[in-house]
């Protein structure tokens, strides 16, 4: 689909919304009415800046400004209103058209009326009253951490979600993936303002956690345009489509929130990585009938170096510089955090029409720039050109990446008390990849050292209508009945780099250590990330409907029901339907039962489909092209590959919530999702014969080849546990107390280093079955090579992701003091690697788990405090990760001055990787910071 077919759908969609809400304007039988009024705190009279003044039962509200004050329009006649703040019990009152109410909130330690809207089509409910688990994450909880970046402030709060940082991964140093509850980046949709959010166009194929999926850049959405972000742990595709699978978060833009300019400056205890943060919120005034909140950021971030000295021979045999003490042992290498500066505007519209139609709009653009590092190339290696680089080179890969979204809609209630809305929303994703300091070195001295590698791009429009009403029928609550219907178009296209960056000249080069060896044609491409060829170019296109119903109920006051179902059709592949039933029963009060049962899907995303490119890998020792095939390419269909399915899976939850008191609120939520055709990226296939077979296709200097596959099903299986205590300790003062964990409650097993048996481990996740390998590919490789999914891949799935993961936080306000205490805890994740046994280290069984490495648990403490000044400014001062803890080191594993590059050097990269991209927490060590908020 092109642009302008985009744009001509969503001019339609306008004119049908606008035409819907011109007819809905003349059934109002009610005039607006205005409330005003102003939000205090109950012991001091101070005056509460941000709190959320709504109508119960309906999604209108408006925030208090700086002094605690606000301004509702509401509908003639009576209206029950609700006053809620962070650290306070909520507050109601009741008004009559037109009126004036001022709220004194009481000081409360925990909140057990937290609001959310995600997870039903009913009205919004509290977190505590819904059939599922839903997390509320604040704008202060994302402040009580000094992490910059969306995602890192996620992983600390919420331990069902999992932020891994690994380095020299291409494009995924510059976005990387978020998971929940240990599942894959894709297996989880992200929603704004509960509409579809895009996805980005990068997909993950080199070694890390999520390789083979796409995923929502959510670091690409400023955090000072967050009013809350809400966390469904549950399975939810009969609601919400496709990627639903593990949950969903929504992130709710903030209106009509008090003014606040924000400025953050932090380094780590090895003085790199310095991050400098400058934001602002800013809400027009005067918009009695609406609201428009305008959000601006700007971030940079300093790239972090834990590399080790290479201790490797850098020359060739022979040549004297190997004896030259300048240039033993260098740190050429860069293993960190990428550089990347970040820039983003979002907005959050809305307007009233009349009455009972309202417009809104929303959105924004994000750009970063980034810059991270391959391997070094030694001048000793074929990649490398001495007559450019004479002691080898850092190839330094750039990226350039754009993401824009805008969605508007109107909604309303028509006469008869049908609610509707009408929405459309269009986004995208653009992702080059530039190159420096690096070579063709089939090019030789001619080489350029600057590339344009091409450019991913991926755009979305999505259009939704949804309809929902009331119906008394006579039991405890009325009947919510919700239905709707969307349309969703997908676009992927690849474009080619220029001509260096992937051309395949006629230079041979040297390729051992001997002074007199062998040569070869050097490897083709830019050296770090070879460019997207002309073969590589596509332009595909999807689109799908959907149809949903959503039935709520409450047959009696204890009892809550609910069922969901929708159907889709995609283009490409065909139907789906899925379904879901929930409970909830509290047979006495602050006791609650609650449970649900699901099934979901997710559709094989475009760029799983199509995605072609050539990407350097470090196998076994060696770096070595290998190419990723789309699956209905001439090439991967000669490996075995087939068209892909759609993944299936099935939900199963159930857990209790308990309140005793008002000051303890605790919830236990078991779960266990079985997923059918899960899609992941085969094995990298560098057997000689590949090699051979890609040649005489066209790709010569390609070390292998891979593709995409519906290969294993796997079963997932955890508890969620959160317990929040607070108690008043004063007029002035409050302390909370909140634990949180996520475990893993399956059993797996693993090679001991014996290689005579296998230990138990507990995990999250299992592979319950694989695919057997195709026999085209048995026929070209031979069936003890044709694993479609190896030890490396299962591992990684099985035991890359902490199996748990528990936090404690303690926050005490004294006056106009917060004090912040937080303890994580990130269980333990397995490191596997595929090796011939003769690699073994010396001393060792030569079995193939000889260097599987498992990094033990570690706890991370961070530190902070706040001082507010006249309600206007707030100083924080705090220190992550206080006690500066690293992962366990890699093991390494061989020789090292004489290692040949074909010898291995272990998970380590001959021990100059000294920790495990794999670490959930990273490898930057302590993180200092200073903020100043404020308001105005």
């Amino acid at each position: 689909m092109h642009l302008h077919s985009f744009v001509s759908i969503v001019r339609r969609l306008r004119v049908a919304a606008a035409a819907l809400a011109l007819a809905a304007a003349p059934l109002a039988a009610q005039t607006a009415a205005t409330v005003t009024g102003k939000v205090t705190d109950k012991q001091t009279g101070e005056p509460i800046a941000g709190a959320r003044v709504s109508v119960e039962g309906t999604l209108a509200g408006a925030s208090t400004r700086q002094n605690g004050t606000f301004s509702l329009v509401v509908p003639a006649g009576k209206t029950a209103l609700r006053a809620t703040a962070i650290g306070y019990a909520a507050g109601r009152a009741t008004v009559s058209g037109s009126a004036t109410i001022d709220f004194a909130l009481e000081r409360s330690a925990i909140n057990l009326e937290e609001i959310s809207t995600t997870g039903s089509r009913a009205p919004e409910r509290s977190t505590t009253s819904s059939p599922v688990p839903v997390d509320v994450i604040t704008p202060e909880m994302l402040q009580s951490t000094g992490r910059v970046e969306l995602a890192q402030a996620l992983q600390m709060l919420a331990p069902s979600v999992n932020f891994p940082r690994p380095s020299v991964a291409d494009g995924t140093d510059h976005t990387r993936p978020v998971t929940l509850r240990g599942l894959a980046p894709d297996q989880v949709l992200v929603l704004v303002n509960g509409k579809r959010r895009h996805t980005s166009a990068l997909i993950n194929v080199n070694g890390t956690v999520g390789r083979g999926s796409g995923m929502v850049d959510l670091n690409a959405l400023p955090a000072t345009a967050i009013e809350r972000i809400e966390i469904l742990r549950d399975g939810a595709a009969a609601q919400y489509g496709s990627d639903a699978i593990a949950g969903v978060v929504n992130i709710v833009l903030k209106k009509n929130q008090p003014n606040e300019v924000l400025a953050q400056f932090g380094q780590t205890g090895e003085s790199d990585g310095r991050t400098v943060t400058a934001a602002v919120n800013y809400a027009v005034p005067g918009l009695t009938k609406g609201y428009l909140n305008v959000n601006g950021e700007f971030r940079s971030r300093g790239f972090t170096n834990r590399s080790a000295p290479d201790r490797r021979q850098q020359f060739f045999t022979g040549d004297p510089r190997n004896a030259d003490p300048a240039l033993q042992n260098p740190r050429y290498f860069r293993y960190g955090d990428a550089d990347t500066k970040d820039g983003a505007l979002f907005v959050n519209f809305g307007r009233e029409l009349s009455p009972r139609a309202e417009l809104y709009v929303f959105g924004g653009g994000s750009y970063r720039e980034g810059e991270a590092a391959a391997n070094y190339r030694l001048p000793r290696v074929a990649g490398s050109v001495p007559a450019i680089f004479p002691i080898g080179f850092l190839p330094l890969i750039g990226t350039d990446i754009w993401d824009m979204s805008g969605g508007a809609g109107i909604r309303g209630t028509m006469g008869d008390g049908w609610k509707y809305d009408v929405s459309s929303v269009l986004g995208g994703n653009s992702f080059r990849f530039g190159l420096r300091n690096t070579v063709n070195a089939s090019l030789g001295a001619q080489s350029p050292t600057t590339f344009d590698a091409g450019q991913l791009i991926f755009n979305q429009l999505t259009n939704n209508i949804d309809i929902s009403k009331q119906f008394d029928v006579g039991a405890a609550s009325p009947l919510n009945v919700a239905f709707g219907a969307e349309a969703r178009f997908d676009r992927y296209q690849i474009k080619q780099g220029d001509q260096p960056s992937y051309v395949q000249g006629t230079v041979t080069q040297r390729a051992n250590l001997g002074p007199n060896g062998s040569t070869a044609v050097a490897p083709a491409g830019a050296q770090g990330f070879p460019g997207f060829r002309p073969t590589d170019e596509v332009t595909e296109n999807r689109n799908a409907v959907a149809g949903y119903l959503d039935l709520e109920l409450s047959p009696v006051k204890q009892l809550l029901v609910g069922a969901a179902a929708r159907f889709e059709r995609y283009n490409d592949f065909g139907n789906q339907a899925t379904w879901k039933l929930t409970a909830r029963v509290e047979p006495v009060e602050g006791f609650a039962l609650r449970g649900a049962v699901a099934t979901g899907f997710r559709a094989p995303s475009l760029g799983q489909n199509w995605f072609s490119a050539t990407a350097t890998n470090l196998i076994g020792g060696q770096l070595l092209d290998v190419r990723t095939f789309p699956v209905r390419s001439p090439e991967a269909q000669a490996l075995g590959a087939q068209p892909l399915r759609p993944e299936t899976s099935t939900n199963l939850s159930a857990g209790l919530v308990v309140n005793p008191t008002k000051n303890v609120q605790v919830t236990a939520d078991f779960y266990q999702i079985d997923i059918d055709d899960r899609i992941v990226l085969s094995g990298n296939y560098t057997q000689t014969a590949v090699a051979t077979f890609l040649a005489s296709r066209g790709f010569s200097g390609v070390a292998g080849g891979r593709f995409f596959t519906n290969a294993i099903s796997t079963r997932t299986r955890g508890v969620d546990l959160v317990v929040n205590y607070g108690v008043t300790l004063s007029p002035t003062a409050t302390l909370r107390l909140t634990g949180a964990a996520n475990i893993g409650l399956l059993t797996g097993r693993q090679q001991s280093r014996t290689g005579t048996d296998s230990i138990e481990v507990r995990t999250a996740t299992l592979v319950r079955s694989i695919s057997p390998a195709p026999q085209a590919l048995i026929n070209l490789v031979g069936a003890s090579d044709a694993t479609l999914f190896d030890r490396v891949e299962r591992g990684r799935i099985e035991f890359g992701q902490p199996k748990d993961n528990f936090s404690l936080l303690a926050s005490l306000d004294v006056k106009d003091f917060t004090f912040n205490l937080r303890g994580q805890r990130f269980g333990e994740v397995t490191v596997f690697q595929n090796i011939a046994v003769s690699n073994c280290p010396a001393g060792q069984p030569q079995v193939a788990s000889c260097i599987d490495q498992t990094l033990s648990a570690k706890v991370i403490t961070d530190v902070s405090a706040s001082y507010r000044i006249a309600q206007r400014y707030q100083l924080t001062v705090g220190v992550d990760n206080l006690f500066d803890v690293y992962p366990d080191r890699s093991a390494f594993d061989g020789p090292v001055a004489t290692a040949p590059l074909t010898g291995f050097g272990g998970n380590s990269n001959f021990g100059i990787f000294p920790y495990s991209g794999a670490a959930p927490f990273g490898f930057n060590g302590r993180f200092l910071y200073g903020r100043v908020n404020v308001g105005f």
